[in-house]
């Protein structure tokens, strides 16, 4: 072999070493950054969840006092209801009377 062979040889490992050094370290950056985005990822979803959460729990209180609201509101309609009848039936006893 020629040393200009050898060289050319030489100068093609350096340059194909050089560049899958290059490829590595960029994949490595890659995967670190991949790594750190599911971790923000992971994070933001853990959050989210904890939010959505509360506000089942916040709503599930807000439904059950509404609920309660309505009951209380049924029941004085009933017994405003029942004032109205007894009230309905003295006067039907007047006009009877009268």
């Amino acid at each position: 072999m020629s040393v200009e062979l050898i060289s050319v040889l030489i100068a093609v490992l350096a340059v194909g070493a050089t560049l899958a050094g290059l490829i590595l370290s960029g994949q490595r950056a890659i995967r670190a950054e991949l790594a750190a985005q599911r971790r923000d990822f992971s994070a933001e979803l853990a959050e989210l969840r904890r939010e959505i959460a509360a506000q089942r729990q916040e709503f599930s209180e807000r439904f059950t006092a509404l609920e309660q609201q309505i009951a209380e509101l049924r029941e004085r309609m009933t017994h405003l209801e029942g004032l109205l009848d007894g009230l309905r039936e003295a006067i039907a006893i007047r006009q009877g009377a009268a």
